[in-house]
């Protein structure tokens, strides 16, 4: 007799670019007009933390400093709160993450390789989940520069596990952790990449161990059928938190999921 499977409901990150560069076209909003109606699009397709991200990560965007991106990120945040929305922001910049709680974000999606002790203060005074992700060459712009690292599961437990300690050791109490499924390095070939990315799905109950709740993100591939696929694996993992340009191919999949159990 196949054991029955317990109720799964993820947290479901939804993406706002404020980044015109944005290789997600259809994720960027430009006004205060275009991110509160993202904001409602995201949130009545199932999304509870809207994820504000203002710099592109993509290799040929064009690099900008701290005070652009929170330029960019400060008008939509205040826009959103005001709103009543809960936000994330993704940011690799500690000075910008801790603005950020200022205004009021509740969560950080910190997507750098160093964890300075005044945003690990800032984050444990203010009860914010801080979200570690995977990047060891410090951030996605040095990562243009550096040599390719392997992406192994071991790699990821080994970075992570000391990161998680310094973060508890802090007084963070809300710690989740991103392997990093969206940014690979870019000398990495589309097989290759594919490969990886699936290789740590299917390797999930590893990324456990580290005693944190996971965040998956469902890759955004050009192909429809690619997109699907992919959120589809992110799903049968199970992680905590998912993050997504679209949620409602996350909740089509949990709909098909719900009929195949019954």
């Amino acid at each position: 007799m196949t054991p029955q499977r317990t109720a799964y409901e993820p947290t479901l990150l939804g993406v706002i670019n404020l980044s015109p560069e944005s290789m997600v076209t259809d994720s960027i909003a430009r006004t205060p007009t275009e991110v509160l109606d993202r904001a409602k699009w995201l949130c009545d397709g199932g999304v509870s933390i809207l994820d504000l991200g203002g710099r592109s990560i993509t290799p040929e965007a064009p690099m900008i400093d701290d005070a652009v991106e929170r330029a960019r990120l400060a008008p939509a945040a205040e826009a959103l709160l005001d709103a009543g929305y809960r936000i994330s922001v993704d940011t690799w910049s500690s000075a910008t993450a801790i603005e950020a709680i200022g205004w009021g974000a509740r969560t950080i999606n910190f997507t750098g390789e160093e964890l300075p002790p005044a945003l690990l203060a800032a984050a444990a005074r203010s009860g914010v989940t801080l979200i570690l992700t995977y990047m060891p060459y410090g951030d996605a712009y040095q990562m243009r520069g550096r040599e390719r690292v392997p992406y192994r599961v071991q790699s990821l437990v080994a970075y992570f596990a000391p990161r998680i300690e310094r973060a508890r050791d802090a007084g963070v109490s809300a710690v989740v952790v991103d392997p990093n499924l969206g940014i690979i390095h870019p000398a990495t070939d589309d097989h290759t990449k594919i490969h990886l990315q699936h290789e740590m799905i299917w390797n999930t109950d590893t990324l456990r161990e580290l005693g944190c709740p996971l965040l998956f993100y469902a890759a955004r591939k050009p192909e429809r059928l690619a997109r699907i696929m992919m959120a589809s694996a992110v799903l049968h993992a199970r992680p905590e938190y998912i993050r997504t340009h679209d949620p409602l191919t996350i909740e089509r999949l949990m709909r098909a999921a719900g009929e195949t159990e019954a």
